[in-house]
Order: C-alpha cells, then structure tokens, then sequence
C-alpha cells in the first residue's frame, strides 16, 4: 500500500515538473524579459539611491565648512544644489530670509524677521498668520515688552492671557507684567 501511494505521489509530482516545463517554454521569452526587466529595475534603484546619499553627503559637507568658513564661495555653490540644506543656512546667517520658501523653515524665517524688527506691527501680523504656530508665545512676550515700554498695560495684559498657561513663556510674561521691567 505505501509503494502504491509512494508511487501516486511520484507521478503527481512527475505530471507538475511537466506542466511546469511546457509552462516554461511556452511562455520562455516573456519570463527573461519580466526578469530582465527586474535586474535593471533593482540596479538603477541601488544607483539611484547611491547616487542621492553622495549628492547629500556632498551638500552636508559644504554645510559644515561653510559653519567654519562662511567665506567659501565653493562650498556655496555646492549647498545651493541641496534646497531645503541652503535655506537652513540662509536661516542660520539670518541671510535672505524673505528667500526662504520651504515650509519647515518658513515659519522660523518669519519669527527671526518679527523679532530683528522688533516693531508691533510686525509682530502682531506674525500672530495673525494661521500658518505659524510653533513660536507664537515667544512673539507673545516680545509684544508684551513693547507694549509695556509704550506704557500700554492693557493690551500688554490682553496679550498675556493668550500664552498658554503650561508654556515656557508663561513666567516670563508673568514676570514682565508684574515687574514691567523693560531694557
């Protein structure tokens, strides 16, 4: 009895090896291309991708020199290829800022503006914007420092009730109000 099941399995196994090969050669060409097709895929994707991490590596390098030399023309030239790496570095300086267009540091851009300018209407615009988030209580106390220096307590009061109360600027918009000292 196991021969002959033995033997069952055998031919299964002898009828599967056949319609495999007949499905080998009758679809021989269309399988080398499908599997050509995969090899020059997964070779451009390895050098595509190798090719991307050295043009990163490249830009970070001119970025670092650049920390140490801002004078280097060629390290310049070399982080403009890299966007996003340039515009930290323009963020950095505090050059150009109204150049800066990528969303990340757009906001930052805006604030180091406010807050070189220093003027009221400046910074309130800054606080209208919907956009910007991540600084507003910082914008908050520098408004609450102009206010008091223009002797307007009131709006200066206003403008601390709108930090919130778990924030880092919280005390110090506390400290003004209470103390109103002004530099």
């Amino acid at each position: 009895m196991e021969i002959k099941e033995q033997l069952k399995q055998d031919e299964q196994l002898l009828v599967q090896v056949f319609k495999l090969e007949k499905f080998i050669n009758k679809y021989k060409k269309h399988l080398i291309i499908a599997a050509v097709i995969l090899i020059v895929y997964v070779i451009w994707q390895a050098s595509y991708s190798y090719i991307k991490t050295q043009e990163l590596i490249k830009t970070n390098n001119a970025f670092d020199e650049l920390i140490v030399n801002p004078n280097n023309k060629k390290a310049l030239e070399t982080l403009k290829e890299n966007k996003k790496l340039y515009e930290l570095y323009l963020l950095r300086e505090s050059k150009n800022l109204n150049k800066i267009s990528t969303p990340e540091l757009k906001e930052f851009a805006a604030y180091k503006m406010a807050m070189q300018k220093g003027d009221i209407k400046t910074l309130e615009n800054y606080l209208l914007n919907p956009d910007y988030k991540v600084l507003k209580d910082a914008v908050r106390v520098a408004l609450i420092r102009a206010y008091i220096a223009k002797g307007n307590r009131k709006r200066a009061l206003e403008i601390s009730n709108d930090i919130k109360p778990n924030s880092k600027f919280a005390d110090i918009a506390k400290y003004l109000l209470h103390y109103g000292i002004i530099k």
